[in-house]
């Protein structure tokens, strides 16, 4: 019986790692690198909502030097999350200008408590809570004069039990004042317990994936592998709430991400893997998604490539794979070679087929519908049975959303009006209606975000959770 249980208990550690050019790689693909915990990059910075950063330069040097003082009293100002988040925290407190505030340090006193439970993910194990308790009584004799004790006994529990503990903060008529706060907080950690769904993008070269990826977030975040030529695997989690901020681990983990970090491989890092965190915009909002990236199977530069992305197929650890395809290249061997693998691989999970670069059609000459139909009869001959195949213009999604946020320049405002034209004469929208009638996407406003839905991106963000949330067997759920 013993030997049986060892050699049960074998099998189990060998199904949950898989070998990677020598890298060890956890089914659960980017939930863990290098001791972080990838749901910690879900949580997005409440300090955007903190008074402090609209007070006085001395009050904002004071309110960092007690909170440093606190994450040092427990020693966990060593870990290189909390570590991250404190240098995230410098940078959010003391770049921001407006000094619309001015208080004393006691006004912050919950404010205070507050971070550094964020600062620790609201994440405490069994070794965490002696250390608390010396923290407590540092922060009781430090604000002495100005507490609640019973407030502050309320705030610390939140070690032990984060969902519940702040339910009853939200509902403390002494707390008005910190609301918006604690609110902040509940939306973290309701988002960060939910269970996240695993998205496999996949392609090959010059189908427009990073383009497709950027879309759905709403965020230029991911670099065209063209442009990268990188074999490494980019894991793109989605935050509770937009912040204004991304997030990126690679070798190095920097909260307040820039384009020098985003788009520049650092070295340093050893592995296969770089992690970004942002807050997605669109349909996916609400989602506790993980949207992996693999490189191009067919980069002439390096076969590694193609060995990298089959593995993560093969792998099998994500709840959807999307497939995406370049609508002016939809017969070359290389696509027919990569259907051959993920049809013989993917086994029971559902996979999604997006038709990228439908704007590239000329409306007036050719017959979109046709073209699209005659890919979806290709699709069966690669034996899938029942092939769910979803037109779209990335770019024309991502350009509309990129107008609801105001960030668009004076030449991608003229590329957006020319694809709002020409998706209103294409007519996606009678194509999605036909194939998937449960699909419901409301009309918007105005015609620069409708573009969202007459691009086709609404509908592939609806489909997406439809299929990872359940629906399977011949898109259930969706038809």
């Amino acid at each position: 019986m013993k030997k049986n249980g060892r050699k049960y208990r074998k099998l189990q550690k060998e199904k949950e790692h898989k070998r990677i050019d020598g890298n060890d790689f956890k089914i659960h693909i980017c939930q863990e690198v290098d001791g972080i915990n990838t749901a910690y990059l879900t949580l997005a910075h409440i300090i955007i909502y903190n008074p402090v950063t609209k007070d006085s330069a001395e009050i904002k040097k004071e309110y960092l030097k007690r909170l440093n003082g606190y994450l040092k009293t427990a020693g966990w100002n060593r870990r290189k999350f909390s570590c991250a988040e404190l240098e995230a925290y410098k940078k959010i407190i003391m770049n921001a200008t407006e000094n619309s505030e001015n208080h004393d340090i006691s006004f912050y006193k919950y404010y205070i408590l507050f971070d550094l439970m964020h600062i620790m993910a609201y994440d405490f194990k069994p070794a965490d809570f002696e250390k608390l308790h010396m923290v407590k009584e540092r922060y009781v004799i430090e604000f002495a004069d100005s507490i609640d004790v019973d407030i502050v006994d309320q705030i610390f529990k939140i070690a032990s039990n984060p969902d519940k503990k702040i339910k009853q903060l939200l509902k403390n008529a002494q707390l008005e004042t910190e609301k918006e706060y604690i609110e902040a907080i509940y939306k973290n950690i309701q988002f960060k317990k939910k269970e996240p769904a695993g998205i496999m993008v996949t392609a090959t070269m010059s189908a427009g994936k990073s383009t497709f990826i950027n879309a759905l977030i709403g965020k230029y975040i991911c670099l065209s592998q063209n442009m990268a030529c990188t074999s490494k695997i980019h894991c793109i989690v989605n935050k509770a709430f937009e912040d204004g901020y991304s997030t990126e681990y690679d070798h190095d983990l920097v909260m307040t991400a820039g384009k020098e970090e985003l788009f520049h491989n650092n070295e340093l890092n050893p592995s296969d893997k770089i992690v970004v965190s942002t807050g997605f915009t669109g349909g996916l909002s609400k989602q506790r998604i993980i949207v992996n990236d693999s490189p191009g199977v067919n980069y002439s530069g390096d076969a590694e490539h193609k060995q990298i992305t089959e593995r993560l197929i093969k792998a099998k650890n994500y709840n959807l794979l999307i497939y995406v395809m370049n609508a002016t290249q939809l017969a070359t061997n290389d696509e027919s070679d990569h259907l051959d693998y993920v049809k013989k691989t993917v086994g029971r999970i559902p996979v999604l087929f997006v038709i990228n670069k439908i704007d590239t059609f000329n409306v007036e000459e050719e017959d979109i519908q046709g073209a699209i139909q005659r890919q979806i009869e290709m699709l069966k001959k690669k034996g899938f049975r029942d092939p769910i195949v979803c037109p779209v213009s990335s770019r024309a999604g991502y350009l509309a959303k990129q107008f609801k946020t105001g960030r668009l320049s004076k030449s991608e405002e003229r590329e957006l009006y020319n694809y709002v034209d020409k998706f209103d004469q294409m007519n996606l929208v009678d194509y999605y209606s036909r194939k998937f009638k449960k699909i419901k996407i409301e009309d918007a406003e105005n015609e620069e975000t409708q573009l969202i839905k007459t691009s086709g991106l609404a509908y592939v963000e609806k489909i997406m959770i439809a299929l990872y949330e359940g629906g399977s067997k011949n898109g259930a759920g969706i038809r």
